[in-house]
């Protein structure tokens, strides 16, 4: 991880000692509000009942902040915050909640970059930490540590406006797991293709 910090930092270092008259500053925003539940229906022996569904509240904030050095390199960092809730439709007493806040800096370059579209990658280094709560007060903290590679999209409607779109990830990452002390360690590795409608993400980009 400290590898990664000083990487970012010189990076950094470098893109503020470039002179470019292509050297933009950028800034999003993003937003997303989502509830499920309703009924369904389950098979009971030879009859089919119908019953509620588990209500889930899905709520997350995020920015991203980002400097081209160069049209078609840049340097930012995403920065995120999500909450879900999920009851049980039988006993809304009982309930789990997650919260996760994530701060990924990565490093962007277009493939194509032309007056109205960019699009790109981004190699981005994923540094997380949140906790999951019940009703019964038990909780488990968690971290997280990996990298992606995630597809980039913006339409620049001005100089200034533009909407950004990306879809589908390829990462590996360590995820671990721990009760409120400490203890009862669990950890998680991962690695894969993320092609889910929530590796969907949209945001507005302001340009200064």
């Amino acid at each position: 991880m400290k590898k990664i910090f000083k990487t970012l930092v010189a990076v950094v270092a470098f893109a503020a000692a470039t002179t470019s008259a292509s050297a933009q500053l950028y800034i999003t925003g993003k937003f997303g509000l989502s509830h499920s539940g309703g009924e369904q229906e389950v098979s009971a022996g030879s009859t089919t009942v119908t019953k509620d569904k588990n209500p889930d509240n899905r709520f997350n904030i995020g920015t991203e902040i980002g400097y081209y050095f160069t049209d078609n390199m840049a340097v930012g960092a995403d920065i995120n915050f999500s909450h879900s809730k999920n009851k049980n439709a039988d006993n809304k007493d009982y309930w789990n909640a997650h919260n996760m806040f994530h701060f990924n800096p990565y490093f962007r370059f277009d493939f194509v970059n032309t007056e109205k579209i960019s699009f790109g990658a981004k190699a981005e280094a994923i540094l997380g930490f949140g906790k999951d709560k019940n009703q019964d007060d038990v909780t488990e903290k968690y971290s997280d540590f990996g990298v992606a590679i995630i597809p980039v999209l913006n339409y620049k409607f001005n100089s200034n406006w533009s909407a950004g779109v990306s879809f589908g990830s390829l990462s590996w990452g360590n995820s671990v797991s721990k009760d409120k002390d400490g203890n009862n360690k669990d950890t998680d590795t991962y690695l894969g293709v993320d092609l889910s409608l929530q590796s969907l993400n949209f945001s507005v980009v302001y340009t200064f």
